[in-house]
């Protein structure tokens, strides 16, 4: 039948020689071939195959695709983001977990594969037209998404019940693993049931469907903290020998990867048209520098020794806010680079037209001329939306050319007017103006006209600056607790204090800022509009990162200190472990 099988007592390196001398991919492989007796537990491999990185593809072009459709505007668009980015998150975490216990390369594995990869793919339409709570949105859309799911846990019910055959044989019997995986059975094959009934909830003839997206999301958290509620009670089932720690490392450096594309693209948005300046290289460089800092905190601590499994299971899920908080401070950056590059561009027309207005009164054609030039500079027509955002600027451009006498020395001497000067019947030409210049940035927002575009830029950077301060808040706060999971014991975290007493501060700065936002309009107006933003960030993760190696010298220079007075006792040493690097300990605290 082609079912490679070893017993269960095989020794790792005995089964890798054996796959090494096979000419071909087995069928099918028992899942005992990757116990490892020593930890009393699944270890398949220390690092992630090929397949799994294959996996890894789609869920990047997923969250690259629904970057790129769903601009960050509003609330709505904010939340519909959080709520797809679980949805994407919470099923590749299900296969990740399977994969890291129990996946073996061979023809039954790759199909499975090709199923999730398949799901993934509806993912993709599905996230095209994703809206959480808009009411436009067609039903068909949340359909779709439930056949998605209903698939993909089905799935993974056939994938567990397959390994509950295979440890309910006769010479696998006595391992006692045949409950808790058809625990697992039945989870994902009751969701699956619950994604097929709310189907129905979301019929063309049902409008009101928030009880069904409520009963999604709920189940959607129960069957993320089932599975590894039974790994907690039956710790046969547990990670500890597995590289599911490398796994997550690497997802999150697939957001951060999701950054650095964002980051060209914010590049060429920034300098494409007029060349490189050194406000845009500076707001650049300190993204950059985020990417790089966030690396460093995350990579720099990864936990080396096992650390319990109970507290394993909550440094697993702690990565889903973490992840979120990750994407949240990529793309925030981005976004705030431009909401200062719109300010920039502001500045400049309202001084090409200070310029032909109030120092030069022109009037008539030459006035006409001379905004027209002004908007031209900034190459608008570029970008398919800037350019049908043109004619409302045109329009005050004909409007003001024809009024007699608009910037006359009588008309522009008052500086204090709101518009330094300018006549208060430019005010439409600015607005206009600047809505195109957002327009063009090609965000995904109604048209100019139908909506007026700086309306849509000062709410969407409301909405931005409060979600980039939560998102480090989260940020710093999922490290901490991962980095005090992963301490052993009270008395290493007093050797780091340093590096948590440098984290809660920036954690303070973090929540001032974001309050001072939310409640003066007078500091947001003005610090959104500034280039501090994201040099403060910088400061923020470099003040970490100087914490954490601070706290890492100490540690070293006492331990060197006491290697110089007393020799190490035999069996004291604590052996380096699997999560994420593979070694494997016996203990399990």
């Amino acid at each position: 039948m082609g079912i490679a099988e070893t017993p269960t007592g095989s020794s790792h390196e005995h089964h890798h020689e054996k796959v090494s001398a096979e000419s071909s991919v087995s069928w099918i492989v028992s899942p005992m071939k990757t116990w490892d007796p020593k930890s009393r537990s699944f270890s398949p491999r220390h690092e992630a195959s090929t397949i799994e990185l294959f996996f890894d593809l789609f869920f990047v072009a997923n969250l690259a695709t629904f970057t790129h459709n769903h601009a960050i505007t509003n609330h709505q668009t904010f939340w519909s983001y959080v709520a797809f980015f679980i949805i994407l998150w919470t099923t590749w975490f299900h296969v990740v977990c399977f994969d890291a216990r129990f996946a073996f390369d061979s023809v039954w594995e790759r199909a499975c594969k090709v199923v999730h990869f398949s799901c993934f793919a509806t993912f993709a339409l599905v996230g095209y037209k994703f809206n959480l709570l808009d009411d436009t949105v067609h039903h068909w859309v949340f359909r779709l998404l439930c056949y998605a799911l209903l698939i993909s846990r089905a799935w993974l019910a056939l994938q567990y019940l397959i390994i509950v055959i295979f440890c309910s044989s006769k010479e696998n019997r006595h391992l006692q693993l045949t409950t808790p995986l058809a625990l697992n059975t039945a989870f994902f094959l009751v969701a699956a049931g619950v994604y097929g009934v709310l189907v129905t909830g979301f019929s063309d003839n049902n409008e009101n469907i928030t009880g069904p997206l409520i009963g999604l999301y709920v189940i959607v958290m129960i069957e993320l903290i089932g599975p590894l509620a039974v790994s907690c009670i039956w710790r046969k089932l547990s990670f500890k020998a597995t590289h599911m720690g490398e796994r997550l490392g690497l997802l999150g450096l697939i957001i951060i990867g999701e950054g650095v594309i964002g980051t060209t693209k914010t590049i060429t948005r920034l300098m494409g048209r007029h060349g490189v300046y050194f406000e845009g290289c500076a707001l650049v460089f300190c993204i950059i520098l985020i990417l790089v800092f966030m690396w460093i905190i995350y990579f720099d601590n990864l936990p080396r020794y096992r650390f319990g499994t109970i507290k394993q299971q909550f440094y697993l899920i702690l990565h889903l806010p973490l992840h979120l908080a990750m994407l949240g401070v990529v793309e925030g950056s981005q976004h705030l680079a431009l909401a200062r590059y719109l300010t920039y561009n502001a500045e400049e027309l309202f001084i090409m037209a200070y310029h032909g207005c109030v120092l030069g009164h022109l009037d008539g054609e030459e006035l006409a001329r001379n905004l027209t030039e002004a908007i031209e500079y900034f190459e608008i027509d570029e970008s398919a939306q800037g350019a049908l955002a043109l004619p409302y600027v045109y329009d005050q451009i004909y409007y003001l050319g024809n009024l007699t006498g608009v910037c006359s020395a009588a008309n522009t001497s008052n500086s204090q007017n709101g518009l330094q000067g300018m006549p208060l019947s430019s005010a439409q030409f600015f607005t206009r103006g600047i809505g195109a210049i957002f327009q063009s940035f090609d965000y995904d927002i109604a048209p100019e006209g139908e909506v007026y575009g700086v309306a849509v830029a000062d709410r969407s950077w409301q909405v931005v600056y409060t979600y980039y301060w939560v998102s480090m808040l989260f940020l710093l706060v999922c490290l901490t607790i991962s980095a005090l999971l992963a301490d052993r014991g009270l008395h290493h975290v007093k050797q780091r204090l340093w590096a948590f007493v440098a984290r809660a501060k920036m954690m303070i700065v973090s929540a001032i800022l974001l309050g001072l936002g939310l409640t003066h309009d007078g500091f947001f107006d003005m610090y959104v509009r500034s280039v501090w933003i994201l040099p403060t960030v910088v400061l923020q993760l470099w003040v970490v990162c100087l914490g954490d190696r601070v706290s890492k010298s100490l540690v070293t220079r006492k331990e060197a200190k006491e290697r110089n007075y007393q020799a190490v006792k035999p069996g004291e040493d604590r052996e380096l472990l699997a999560f994420p690097t593979g070694a494997v300990r016996s203990g399990d605290a």
